[in-house]
């Protein structure tokens, strides 16, 4: 095979593994070493720049411009890069070092005669290539001085492989920021406090937060039967399967649908009753949840169990651990005698403990109490923050830390 054609099938195989690279980010990393030996070096720096203050991205890197240099050039030199700096002016276009940068520079700057010189970097070929925004991708393949200058073979093999750069980089950073979108996603339905299923217009669970989980795992009102949100009673079922039905038509935009629906399920020994709202889920929100299906949102609710973080008290008011947890079931709306009876502690021991919440939050009754504690930011928390329930004994005695 001609040289000519052996050199286009090695840019057609870096194009492809490039656009790989898009949907797995770590697969940027041997890509820099790849791209060095494409130009007959051992030295890359593939890198998504803010020009307007911080916030790169290093995609791909070869050792020489890792570790040492990079925390070195961050620190200090990046002031005296002459060629990130000509690149810059010239856009998307190829560029030389020698072309941007002035002997003098070459000659006297710290920059090249300390960190590059060292790191084994003298020569270079390399583009900014605008990526919208303040974005800028840097491409930087280098040399060493006693190697040959880069030439025109060398310019239009890199004028090739620009647009791939440009459309690789700007695919990577959009699916990071839908990354970031669809954690902070999750991450929200895991601080609201709440059970939070997300089903399909036949009750399968497509996804379910840990709260949902752990209500799914004990049974009781609700549960999951091979995959399916189901009701323990039979008229829950059916009421739940309708709001279900009507909610996901809502979401496919069908006629005929609602906006969703609420279900209260009673429990016995005059409990609070569970209760549960079923909305539209669109599938365009950035959660991540596959294939564009109708899907609605199930929110579920135990006014028995705790939903305000007790060490986000501790930290907001300077409560113990023990006046964390007595705090916390006050905003839920526990009474006292349930309070003492699931914490194992005495009657005249939570008073005792309320009466230093009171003192320590500014408030003198339980309604001030939980209209101060329910804006605050410990209502964000999970049940799973939460301090585990007081052990009975020792407290009785002794537990007054003030």
């Amino acid at each position: 095979m001609p040289q000519r054609d052996r050199d286009d099938q090695l840019i057609l195989d870096f194009i492809g593994e490039l656009y790989e690279a898009v949907s797995e980010p770590a697969l940027w990393r041997p890509l820099a070493p790849r791209l060095a030996r494409l130009f007959g070096s051992e030295s890359c720096l593939l890198l998504a720049a803010n020009t307007r203050g911080s916030g790169s991205t290093i995609l791909g890197i070869t050792e020489n411009v890792g570790g040492r240099f990079l925390r070195d050039y961050e620190s200090y030199y990046y002031t005296e890069d002459q060629w990130i700096a000509g690149g810059l002016k010239k856009p998307g276009q190829v560029i030389l070092g020698h072309e941007v940068a002035p002997a003098e520079w070459y000659r006297n700057s710290e920059f090249f005669n300390e960190l590059c010189v060292r790191a084994g970097i003298y020569r270079l070929i390399g583009s900014a290539i605008p990526l919208g925004g303040n974005r800028s991708g840097i491409v930087g393949i280098h040399r060493p001085k006693e190697a040959p200058e880069f030439d025109e073979t060398d310019v239009r093999r890199l004028k090739t492989l620009l647009p791939h750069l440009r459309r690789a980089m700007q695919l990577t950073l959009r699916l990071d920021g839908a990354r970031i979108d669809h954690q902070a996603a999750l991450d929200g339905l895991e601080r609201t406090g709440t059970a939070v299923i997300v089903v399909d217009c036949d009750g399968m669970i497509l996804f379910a937060n840990s709260l949902a989980e752990l209500l799914l795992r004990q049974g009781g009102s609700l549960r999951s039967a091979a995959g399916r949100l189901e009701g323990a009673d039979r008229k829950v079922e059916i009421r739940l399967a309708r709001l279900i039905e009507d909610a996901t038509r809502t979401a496919a935009a069908f006629a005929g649908g609602s906006h969703g629906g609420a279900v209260a399920i009673a429990r016995e020994d005059g409990r609070p009753p569970v209760t549960v709202l079923v909305t539209p889920f669109r599938p365009s929100l950035p959660l991540g949840f596959g294939a564009p299906v109708s899907t609605a949102l199930v929110f579920i609710r135990d006014l028995e169990a705790p939903t305000v973080a007790q060490d986000i008290l501790k930290d907001l008011f300077g409560l113990t651990p023990a006046q964390a947890a007595v705090a916390a079931r006050v905003a839920v709306g526990e009474d006292l005698d349930h309070i003492a009876v699931t914490m194992r502690i005495s009657l005249y021991t939570v008073r005792d403990h309320l009466k230093m919440i009171f003192a320590k939050t500014g408030t003198a009754r339980q309604s001030q109490l939980v209209a101060l504690l329910a804006p605050t930011v410990a209502a964000l928390g999970s049940i799973s923050d939460s301090a585990p329930a007081e052990p009975p004994g020792p407290e009785l005695a002794g537990e007054r830390q003030r």
